[in-house]
């Protein structure tokens, strides 16, 4: 039975951070692999026809196939965990994740993007990343250096 989405307030959606960093830091990674990878089996097209439609690996590239498979089985995975967690991932591009949360008793998402040091955006429900607004009295510090 689903119990409907969990609400986070914005200090427990912070304490997830670390772990997202980690998530979307292997996602990075994998995807540094994929990119050519995809570019050398034709494109995505031809990755989507494989993956999605069962189309025959192109000649030869059996192994290229397979390495693309197990690639795309550790993405799913990461957003799977990342999801187990309670949030959702809006687009894995920008490194975008929202939790669900209450604003004046109504729903929001509290809204944090891969690099940033601590959630400190929310936007309504029907709007996205171009609609966050800044969490009232809400501050984080920069870290004195950039890695």
């Amino acid at each position: 039975m689903d119990e409907g989405p969990q609400f986070f307030t914005v200090e427990e959606a912070n304490e997830a951070i670390g772990d997202l960093q980690l998530e979307f830091g292997r996602i990075a990674q994998v995807r540094s692999e994929l990119k050519p990878l995809v570019e050398s089996l034709g494109g995505a097209d031809v990755v989507v026809a494989v993956l999605q439609h069962g189309q025959a690996a192109p000649a030869g590239r059996d192994t290229d196939v397979a390495r693309l498979r197990i690639l795309a089985d550790l993405i799913s995975a990461a957003v799977e965990r990342i999801n187990a967690m309670g949030c959702l991932v809006k687009d894995l591009d920008q490194g975008l994740v929202d939790f669900y949360s209450l604003r004046d008793d109504e729903p929001i998402f509290l809204c944090w993007q891969f690099g940033e040091p601590a959630v400190i955006h929310w936007h309504p429900l029907d709007e996205g990343f171009g609609g966050r607004k800044r969490l009232d009295g809400v501050s984080y510090r920069p870290p004195p250096f950039v890695n």
